[in-house]
C-alpha cells in the first residue's frame, strides 16, 4: 500500500525522509512516497505529485511549528482528504502539542511523533493494508526500533532558518500551473478550461458536501488566513474538477503578486471564469452526479467570490493605511524642513 508523506520546510522534510526509511521496517507492505526522493529525473514535478496523491492509500502530514499554516501542507491535506476518508490522513506533530493544531488541519485526528503516537499511526496504516502485519508484531517492533527513529529525529535542528525555504511558494505554484495558460487566456476562451474533463468523464466522482468547504473557509477567516482559502479549495476539488483546481491555483498566485490596485480586476476575472467554467455543458455532464456535485456547481462560485471579496478588501485596507502613513511622514518631513528655513 502506498503512503504519501507530505512535508514543507527543512525540519518537516527531514522528518518525512526519516519516516520513509523507518515505516517499512515495521509495516512491511507499506511503500512510503516522499516527493524530493521519489520523483525520477525527467518527470514533471506537478504531474508526479498529482499522480501520487491520487494513487495513495494513506496520508501522513509532517507538521512542525514552522509549517502550521503552510500553503503547500494545506493544499496536499485538501487533496488527500478529498481522495480518501479522514481516518486515512494523519497529521504527525513534531515539536508541537495536540492543542497547537488549529484551522483546517484540526479536522484530522493528529498524533505526536513519539513512541506511542507512532505505534498508533502504524496500527492505523496496518488496519487498511491488504496484506496485514500481525498486530502483536507491530507492538513488539515499534519499541524495539523506536531508538533508531529517535536517533534520526535528534539530528534534526531545533529551529528552522525562516529565511531559507526548500520549496519556495512561487516555485511550488509555478510548477503546479506549468502547463496552464495565463488567467487572461482563460477569460478569453473559458470553454477550453473544461477540455481536461474529457479524460476523466468516465471516472467515478466521489461526493462531498460543499458546506464542508464553507466551514473550512470560515475557519481560515477566523484565524486571519483567508488568503490561503483558494489554495485549500483547489486541493479539495482537484479530483472532481481538475480544470477548476488549476484556475484557482493560478488565480492564487496572481493575487499574491498583485498590487492592491490590480487585485480587484484579477478577482473579478477569476470569479467570472469560475462561473462560466462551472456552467459549460461539459462541466455539467461531469459534475451532475448526485446532490453533492449539484450543490458544488451552485455554491462554489459564491464561496470563491466571498474569499476574493475578503482578500481584496483586506489588501485594500492595508494599501490605504500604508499610503496614509507615507503621506503623514512626508508632510511631517516637509513641515520640519520648512521650520528649519
Amino acid at each position: 500500500m502506498k503512503v504519501f508523506i507530505s512535508w514543507s520546510g527543512i525540519r518537516s522534510r527531514a522528518l518525512a525522509n526519516a519516516l520513509k526509511e523507518w515505516v517499512p521496517l515495521i509495516v512491511q507492505n507499506a511503500k512510503p512516497w516522499v516527493s524530493d526522493k521519489d520523483i525520477a529525473a525527467g518527470d514533471r514535478w506537478a504531474q508526479a505529485i498529482a499522480g501520487e496523491l491520487e494513487s495513495s492509500n494513506f496520508g501522513m502530514l509532517c507538521i512542525t511549528p514552522e509549517n502550521l499554516t503552510s500553503e503547500w501542507i494545506l493544499f496536499e491535506a485538501g487533496a488527500l482528504s478529498k481522495a480518501m476518508q479522514d481516518a486515512k490522513v494523519i497529521p504527525l506533530l513534531f515539536g508541537l502539542e495536540l492543542s497547537d493544531l488549529s484551522g483546517p488541519l484540526s479536522q484530522f485526528q493528529a498524533l505526536k511523533v513519539d513512541e506511542q503516537g507512532m505505534l498508533a499511526a502504524l496500527k492505523t496504516v496496518n488496519d487498511i493494508s491488504d496484506a496485514k502485519t500481525d498486530e502483536a508484531t507491530i507492538e513488539a517492533l515499534v519499541p524495539a526500533l523506536w531508538p533508531r527513529l529517535q536517533e534520526e529525529l535528534e539530528r534534526i535542528p531545533d529551529k528552522e532558518d525562516s529565511g531559507k525555504h526548500i520549496r519556495p511558494q512561487r516555485e511550488v505554484l509555478e510548477d503546479l500551473v506549468s502547463q496552464v495558460r495565463g488567467l487572461g487566456a482563460r477569460m478569453r476562451d473559458p470553454d477550453r478550461v473544461t477540455e481536461a474533463g474529457h479524460r476523466t468523464r468516465n471516472r467515478r466522482l466521489r461526493e462531498f458536501h460543499p458546506l464542508m468547504i464553507e466551514e473550512l473557509v470560515m475557519t481560515l477567516e477566523e484565524i486571519q488566513e483567508s488568503d490561503k482559502a483558494l489554495l485549500l479549495i483547489a486541493g479539495l476539488v482537484r479530483d472532481m474538477a481538475p480544470w477548476l483546481s488549476e484556475v484557482l491555483v493560478e488565480g492564487y498566485r496572481d493575487l499574491r503578486t498583485a498590487t492592491p490596485r490590480e487585485m480587484p480586476n484579477i478577482a473579478r476575472r477569476l470569479v467570472q471564469v469560475v462561473r462560466l467554467s462551472m456552467r459549460t455543458p461539459m462541466a455539467e455532464r461531469m459534475l451532475y452526479d448526485g446532490a453533492g456535485a449539484h450543490m458544488l456547481i451552485n455554491e462554489l462560485p459564491r464561496l470563491v467570490e466571498r474569499v476574493l471579496r475578503g482578500q481584496v478588501g483586506a489588501r485594500s485596507i492595508v494599501g490605504r493605511e500604508t499610503g496614509r502613513l507615507k503621506s503623514k511622514k512626508a508632510n511631517a518631513l516637509a513641515h520640519k524642513e520648512h521650520g528649519n528655513k
